[in-house]
């Protein structure tokens, strides 16, 4: 036992490989634990939602209780909105509009407060997968 520990030319290659099996296996933990994030993301259904990517075009006041808003997906998936909100109060109820990739659309919505032509308002609309897209029109 003692030449073994004197003798440095059979002591290095053992610990060279402990060492790099430790370090495979802690990169394929990592690699293990990454994936499995990923595919629980995508099986929720909120993975996909990074590639959601949509603007409001116009928001057109039409009169106090009529509020027309145009939208377009430049994203790579369809979306569907859910919600509307202006200054955070939810004005729409059972809604759904799908807009497909590349495509504009337009929609009606009726706030039950009462909007005054002139002042400035919070837009807020809500996709099925989450995203969020807001701005302020008057």
């Amino acid at each position: 036992m003692n030449q073994l520990l004197k003798n440095k030319r059979a002591l290095s290659p053992v610990i060279a490989a402990v060492v790099m099996i430790l370090v495979t296996t802690i990169g394929m933990s990592i690699l293990f634990a990454f994936f499995v994030n990923y595919t629980r993301d995508y099986q929720l259904g909120s993975g996909s939602s990074v590639l959601e990517s949509f603007v409001i075009e116009d928001v057109w006041i039409k009169d106090s209780y009529t509020v027309e808003i145009w939208v377009y997906n430049v994203g790579e998936v369809d979306f569907t909105i859910t919600n509307v909100y202006v200054n955070d109060f939810a004005v729409t109820e059972n809604f759904q509009v799908t807009v497909a990739i590349g495509s504009h659309e337009n929609f009606t919505v009726t706030p039950s407060l009462g909007l005054t032509l002139g002042n400035n308002y919070l837009f807020k609309i809500v996709t099925a997968r989450g995203s969020a897209v807001e701005g302020r029109y008057s």
